[in-house]
């Protein structure tokens, strides 16, 4: 039975109760409820407006206010580019909910608690509202969770999506292990249930190796110019919490105000990033993160897409041979386009891509083995497949003998000429 369930019989409820907390107006507007900690936890909200220049609640610091958080229907829009969306799309007035955690550990560790959590989302398509929960006792954290998890519920739509960063590793495994371990989901349940973007796989995707590294502050100096002035690192976070914890007071009340802002600007800066991102997945801004675009869309089976996004670098392979400085692009684009034909059904277009990089790349392993498997399979064509195998910098000897038997007495072509009978002369 559940802590739902056992309270149920006894009239409770297993949700803290929801009071209505008073807001009062604060500066540039800003609506701020009135912190209760009768529960052992605070639950805290603002909001502001999403246009970069307009005035931002005086909580959010100066870190925020140049940065250009996207409309509801541009996050739409923007998480349906970053990551595989159930058909129909997100709701483009509720598109999200963003969510990011602070922990006294690791998920696993021994005594590891959900401390700070935020969550953010659109109240109107230019405002966005910051729900924060801060746990003031550790003893509160099962009634926190409880009130986090009722929230989060009502805010997700049919149609709406987590959004974190790097939380299919952490955020959500972590609260769904603590809302079980309370009691208030049982173990055979998973709570939390609804699509979920992680920004972090396809960050990685489209800009590793770009920088020191993938983290999200690393990303937000990157792509967004936001620089954190002030901020805690992730190992400072748990210290910082402990502390608090241990011995709330004045002192650590500023350890812990030092963790709500850092987290404040993790789940605002979400939005943003995923707006950068959709910009940077459909317009490219160098070849490096074009071709990356297109393997993005090609592992979310957007092959048109990322076929639109090839073609500046393909254009190249027909200029015929690639030696020189910008070869080895084309040459990659050239191979991915090919096996975006071939995943389309459309193998005569594949063996023509692989015969524009054997031109363009002569000796090129990766095409010229693609080509001659074409020509061998599927053209039974064994003479040019062979007269293709040989021309490889690293030929398949099994391949040749094999092919050579099939050829039997018949005349073998030269390359040159099964590349142009595939592809016409050079230009």
């Amino acid at each position: 039975m559940t802590l739902a369930q056992r309270l149920a019989q006894r009239g409770a409820t297993a949700t803290p109760e929801r009071r209505d907390v008073p807001a009062v107006a604060g500066a540039s507007g800003e609506r701020r409820s009135v912190p209760r900690v009768a529960e052992g936890f605070v639950r805290e909200s603002v909001e502001l407006p999403v246009a970069r220049g307009a005035a931002r609640p005086a909580v959010l610091g100066r870190d925020l206010a140049s940065v250009e958080l996207p409309t509801a229907p541009a996050l739409a829009a923007a998480l349906g580019t970053v990551a595989r969306l159930p058909a129909g799309g997100l709701d483009p007035q509720r598109p999200a909910v963003l969510l990011d955690l602070e922990s006294t550990g690791l998920l696993g560790q021994t005594g590891a608690l959900a401390c700070v959590v935020g969550a953010a989302w659109h109240v109107a398509p230019d405002r966005m509202r910051v729900e924060q929960w801060s746990l003031h006792r550790a003893s509160a954290e099962a009634a926190m969770l409880a009130d986090l998890d009722a929230t989060l519920r009502e805010q997700l739509g049919p149609r709406a999506a987590f959004v974190t960063f790097n939380g299919s590793s952490f955020d959500l495994p972590f609260l769904r292990r603590r809302l079980c371990r309370h009691g208030i989901y049982a173990p055979t349940e998973d709570p939390l249930r609804a699509p979920h973007v992680d920004l972090l796989p396809a960050a990685r995707r489209l800009w590793r190796d770009r920088g020191p590294d993938c983290r999200l502050g690393t990303l937000e100096l990157q792509y967004l110019r936001l620089d954190r002035q002030g901020d805690v690192s992730g190992a400072e976070v748990v210290e910082l919490l402990w502390r608090w914890l241990e011995a709330p007071d004045a002192t650590t009340a500023q350890d812990l105000a030092r963790v709500q802002r850092h987290n404040r600007i993790d789940v605002l800066s979400l939005a943003a990033l995923a707006h950068a991102m959709h910009e940077r997945l459909r317009a490219p801004v160098d070849v490096v993160e074009r071709l990356r675009a297109a393997r993005h869309h090609e592992q979310l089976e957007r092959l048109d897409h990322a076929l639109e996004l090839l073609a500046p670098l393909l254009a190249r392979l027909e200029q015929g041979a690639g030696a020189g400085r910008g070869a080895a692009p084309a040459v990659e684009a050239g191979l991915l386009a090919a096996e975006l034909e071939r995943r389309k059904g459309r193998p005569a277009e594949a063996a023509r891509r692989w015969a524009q990089v054997c031109r363009f790349a002569p000796g090129d392993p990766v095409a010229h083995d693609a080509l001659a498997k074409h020509l061998e399979h599927q053209a039974r064509r064994a003479a040019a497949a062979l007269a293709v195998a040989l021309a490889s910098a690293t030929p398949c000897e099994r391949r040749l003998a094999r092919l050579r038997k099939k050829a039997g007495e018949a005349a073998i072509p030269t390359v040159a000429e099964v590349l142009e009978a595939i592809v016409g002369a050079p230009r």
